[in-house]
């Protein structure tokens, strides 16, 4: 999932989230192509950057990581404190800029109203404008869908990653210019 992501976005911060959300609502949904069952629960995927190792559990929709390099080497992310987490994402926004899009989204989604970083600098942001081919991948559908298909994926993902639901700005974000995108696009 994920390298067909990359192929497409040529741009690694944006495939993962993308990769992990189409991902996500696949195995919640139990819409694979030519695989009608769910799938079972326990199911991760993992991404990783250089200072950080990220899975996200499709059955729950948790997020979990460990620290790979730097300051707070070997530590889960779950043990970090706000203080070490903010000194973290600086470490990051200095070091790993793709783990800095990341770690945002791990920070938004398990700890809501975090942004106590504006000491930190501006949040990461994706570096261009999202694709037409990044807008399918991230509502997990095909060239061809209708404006329903659009809403109905939209409404699914924003469900589970909207900020009031414990989910991510960042991720949010992307579910929906992804819709917006596509919204302008497909003719009614």
């Amino acid at each position: 999932m994920f390298v067909a992501a990359f192929m497409l976005t040529r741009n690694i911060g944006l495939a993962i989230m993308a990769g992990m959300l189409a991902y996500s609502m696949m195995a919640r949904t139990g819409w694979y192509p030519g695989k009608p069952k769910r799938t079972a629960a326990g199911n991760t995927s993992a991404v990783r950057s250089t200072y950080l190792e990220m899975s996200l559990d499709h059955a729950t929709g948790a997020i979990s990581g460990r620290v790979l390099r730097g300051r707070f080497l070997g530590k889960a992310l779950a043990d970090l404190t706000s203080a070490e987490s903010l000194d973290f994402l600086a470490e990051l926004r200095s070091n790993d800029s793709q783990g800095a899009q990341l770690f945002e989204a791990y920070l938004d989604r398990t700890s809501p109203g975090w942004s106590g970083g504006e000491n930190l600098g501006p949040r990461t942001a994706p570096s261009r404008a999202m694709t037409l081919e990044e807008a399918y991948l991230i509502l997990g559908l095909n060239r061809g869908a209708t404006r329903n298909d659009v809403l109905a994926a939209h409404r699914n993902l924003m469900k589970r990653f909207h900020p009031d639901q414990g989910g991510s700005t960042y991720l949010a974000a992307q579910v929906n210019e992804a819709k917006d995108m596509l919204l302008k696009h497909i003719k009614s």
